[in-house]
């Protein structure tokens, strides 16, 4: 994880235009070899039935972005601080179809962690070896739009993950490939807008 760690942080992420949105924070899980998502529950009010990672709105009494992703993780999969190491951030992302801008940390889960799912707000916890990213076995495409602009879609039997929290995704990817001297296999490309 120490590797992850460092190029998190020296990595150059590239600037979006986050102005008049709100804060939310999100937790990127991994575990081992494992990426964590969830399946959010269909009684939410932002973004109920995705596929994200566990996050929210930033709370007053968060201290940071960071903080509230942590507190999101506590609350929606019961992960305790002690079991948590911060590893860096990635990349904030505006959501299409809100308000709220994404700004996701990577944090790597103790072996011995074990997630307990709020049923209020996690309809299924989603656990995905790192390896089934490139060797195919989650389907990856992308939505087309104009001047060359992509948006990635995955595909889990739960359903499909796409807009502000694949982006994420992909671009945790992008930083496991330049770890290991991968690429993810080329995307399907499709014009097919699932948010819609």
């Amino acid at each position: 994880m120490a590797d992850l760690a460092a190029v998190l942080v020296a990595r150059e992420r590239p600037h979006r235009d986050l102005t008049g949105r709100w804060e939310g924070a999100v937790a990127v899980p991994i575990q081992g070899e494992e990426i964590w998502c969830i399946k959010r529950a269909e009684t939410m009010s932002h973004h109920a039935r995705e596929l994200a990672f566990p996050g929210g709105r930033r709370d007053e009494s968060d201290s940071s972005l960071e903080a509230a992703a942590l507190r999101e993780l506590w609350e929606e999969l019961g992960i305790a601080l002690d079991d948590i190491e911060v590893l860096g951030q990635l990349t904030p992302v505006p959501t299409a179809t809100s308000r709220f801008a994404l700004h996701p940390w990577v944090v790597a889960l103790a072996p011995a962690a074990e997630p307990r799912p709020a049923p209020a707000e996690v309809a299924a916890l989603i656990r995905t070896p790192v390896a089934a990213f490139f060797e195919g076995g989650v389907p990856y495409r992308a939505v087309t739009f104009g001047q060359g602009r992509t948006s990635p879609i995955f595909d889990f039997a739960e359903g499909s993950m796409y807009g502000a929290s694949a982006h994420v995704l992909e671009e945790l990817l992008e930083v496991y490939g330049e770890l290991a001297g991968a690429r993810l296999p080329e995307p399907e490309l499709t014009t097919s807008i699932p948010w819609q």
